[in-house]
């Protein structure tokens, strides 16, 4: 009896901590999304990762893109709604929201995963693919950037997102920050971009002073 109880607390308490582990990463949003906390609700910002059990509600036209670590799925949400994050995919739970569906290459979804958190630190957002290999070398993750870019559409920056998290995991920093700086070129307004520039400056910023 007294191994069946332990058994019941060991499974409850397993199942607690995966309903609170990251499970997915924001790639794209535009519009205002709020995240409800446990007292408030806050503004959603991109690449921003999100729990097991986190409820959003999207305002007006607001478009949400939401990568899945566990599974590699992809969503993106648009329109005015409500959803709660699962574990491997997104619930709506008002408005009738429907999300675009597609299923990324793991190889992506595994870089996307150690995009850097906003404290300007890694954390392994990916508790289910922990075994799964490192991203590879400065070689192999630019040949799979140029596979990923040309299958990609234009304004997909996926690629981009895989690109950075694999500079930053190698420590070639330079390579990262000359990167970010085509990309505001290219698009030198786009609110999402500064964000990601924020980000990886505070990441990289945090790595260069941690060795020295």
């Amino acid at each position: 009896m007294m191994r069946r109880t332990w058994c019941w607390f060991f499974l409850l308490f397993m199942s607690a901590a995966a309903w609170g582990a990251e499970v997915g990463l924001v790639t794209s949003l535009t519009g205002r999304v709020l995240l409800q906390e446990e007292k408030a609700a806050s503004e959603l910002k991109p690449f921003v990762k999100l729990r097991a059990g986190d409820r959003l509600t999207l305002e007006g036209a607001a478009r949400l893109q939401v990568v899945y670590f566990d599974g590699g799925r992809q969503e993106t949400w648009q329109g005015a709604g409500q959803l709660e994050i699962g574990a491997r995919a997104g619930n709506a739970l008002k408005g009738g929201l429907q999300p675009e569906v597609k299923v990324l290459p793991a190889i992506l979804v595994r870089q996307l995963s150690k995009t850097p958190s906003a404290d300007g630190g890694v954390k392994a957002g990916m508790v289910r693919m922990r075994s799964m290999p490192s991203g590879g070398t400065l070689e192999s993750v630019e040949k799979h950037y140029a596979e990923l870019r040309q299958l990609a559409d234009a304004a997909d920056r996926n690629p981009e997102l895989y690109l950075l998290a694999g500079y930053f995991e190698l420590r070639e920093f330079e390579r990262a920050e000359r990167l970010l700086q085509r990309m505001s070129e290219q698009s030198p307004n786009d609110p999402e971009l500064r964000i990601l520039n924020a980000l990886y400056a505070r990441a990289i910023g945090n790595a260069r002073t941690a060795a020295r």
